[in-house]
């Protein structure tokens, strides 16, 4: 096969494979089912004002009415890990509410208004069309970003995406969580306008136009997502950094950039972090000491070592263990290689994985476990991964084969586990037992797709997208090595 032949191929089959694995995720679980999803989707079905049958005011400010499912989704389930997702719903009328964005405008509004298209008379289907959006705007955003790339960059990209992805970032995609869109942006927007300092022409224009839709979708989704898009920007000014009058202009781009993250961020409640003040329930010092101690716990946290959905799904140690030494083995081999540059980047975020989170539960007089959960950190943690690479030349990092083949069993092994456990975790409960997930399901979608289907359909295809990933790394290695021992024709 040609090598011309193996990038169409892979250019067609990985990012397919992708999208079919979020989509697997995507219906692994019920409408209600992610972080304070009630206090989302009263969001978004409130997101245009006031609509008849959909989002009606009462005589109190801080209280709307929404149908009675929309309330109702998690009600039963929620924080009830033996509980299947089979909670009564009242589709026939409206019920009061205050969970939604309306209270304190808390978030951003960009999120809320554009899932807000895809609200219909059907809750599951609304909620699955709003997923779907999500998984294929990752896929497709994240695969504009790799064709406008130089090559010498695109396997940072498909590397810092997928090396801690699983569990966290596959539960959260394809959600109606805003973190879906943190993540989005945290794993293309520092490449975005890198690559923009670098590329030349049309593909020039189309990094900056993607630079500014990443930080459009991840500012108008969360406020602490407008703080990571200024670091994600920081990290590629530093990288990308030349003494020359035409990189003074290029800095157009990141000001704009700023400007956008300032503006929405002033748009949502939570600003007030930074000034707000709580009283302290222990001293300073011993409270500084003790969530050092503790913070690890959140960036483990991302990878499984807390339970997904309400916190009521654990995970095996099979399935943390492995993303945690996957995640930690590829950003230490990267280190391996680096500039002043890389190194000034690395520490900046690092910084940040320490300082924004212990900032926020020293304010808050909190230890790690309250407050502050892994998916606040999660999208810097993209970040670092994908920085650590920096340096590196080869889309294998120069490891073998054998260890590609490690890394790749691995995470398809851990998507595989957390998949199946999620789906059962609201299928029967987790009190259920068996791989066979069609047996003695108590809840699942009104389709003929049944939850093994679903389940084997999923996991292949995450498997399908690191192979291929894998094998065409590996031909682009081989194929530089025939290169470079051929003779040359004098």
């Amino acid at each position: 096969m040609t090598r011309r032949t193996r990038q169409i191929v892979a250019a067609v089959l990985a990012p397919l494979a992708l999208l079919v694995a979020l989509l697997a995720w995507g219906v692994s679980s019920p409408p209600g089912s992610s972080p304070d999803e009630d206090y989302h989707m009263g969001s978004i079905w409130c997101a245009n004002g006031p609509i008849d049958g959909r989002c009606e005011t009462t005589g109190d400010e801080t209280t709307r009415e929404l149908p009675g499912d929309v309330v109702q989704a998690a009600a039963c389930f929620a924080f009830h890990s033996g509980q299947a997702a089979t909670c009564p719903l009242d589709e026939s009328s409206m019920v009061p509410t205050i969970r939604g964005n309306w209270l304190d405008n808390g978030y951003p509004p960009v999120f809320y208004a554009v899932m807000s298209t895809f609200v219909g008379p059907d809750l599951s289907v609304s909620i699955i069309v709003m997923r779907s959006f999500n998984a294929l705007l990752y896929v497709g955003v994240l695969v504009a970003l790799f064709f406008l790339l130089p090559l010498r960059m695109r396997h940072l990209l498909v590397w810092g995406a997928l090396v801690a992805i699983v569990p966290l970032g596959t539960f959260l995609i394809p959600s109606v969580n805003p973190s879906s869109w943190s993540i989005l942006q945290a794993s293309g927007l520092w490449l975005a306008t890198w690559g923009f300092f670098q590329q030349t022409g049309k593909r020039k224009i189309g990094l900056a136009a993607l630079a500014v839709l990443l930080m459009v979708i991840g500012a108008g989704a969360r406020s602490d997502s407008a703080a990571y898009g200024v670091l994600a920007v920081a990290v590629a000014v530093v990288l990308g950094w030349r003494k020359d009058k035409r990189f003074l202009l290029e800095l157009i781009l990141p000001v704009a950039l700023v400007a956008i993250a300032a503006g929405l961020f002033l748009t949502s409640g939570q600003s007030g972090v930074l000034t707000a003040e709580t009283e302290r329930t222990q001293g300073l010092y011993s409270l500084i000491v003790a969530n050092l101690q503790l913070l690890p716990g959140l960036w483990t946290g991302a990878l499984g070592s807390w339970g997904l959905g309400w916190f009521d799904t654990p995970l095996p140690p099979l399935v943390w263990t492995t993303s945690v030494s996957v995640a930690v083995a590829v950003a230490f081999w990267g280190l391996k290689k680096g500039t002043p540059r890389k190194w000034l980047a690395l520490a900046g975020v690092s910084a940040g994985l320490i300082v924004v989170p212990l900032y926020i539960l020293v304010r808050e007089g909190l230890l790690v476990g309250t407050g502050v959960q892994p998916r606040y950190v999660y999208p810097m943690m993209i970040i670092f991964a994908g920085v650590a690479l920096v340096g590196t030349r080869r889309a294998t990092l120069s490891m073998s084969r054998m260890q590609l083949a490690i890394l790749a069993t691995g995470l398809t092994v851990a998507n595989s586990l957390a998949l199946h456990i999620n789906m059962r975790r609201y299928i029967t409960g987790l009190d259920g037992t068996g791989v066979n997930l069609d047996r003695d399901a108590e809840w699942w979608w009104n389709t003929p797709i049944s939850p093994m289907t679903v389940w084997i359909g999923g996991s292949v295809a995450f498997a399908i997208a690191l192979a291929v990933f894998a094998w065409l790394a590996w031909s682009e290695k081989k194929t530089e090595q025939i290169a470079i021992t051929t003779p040359t024709a004098v």
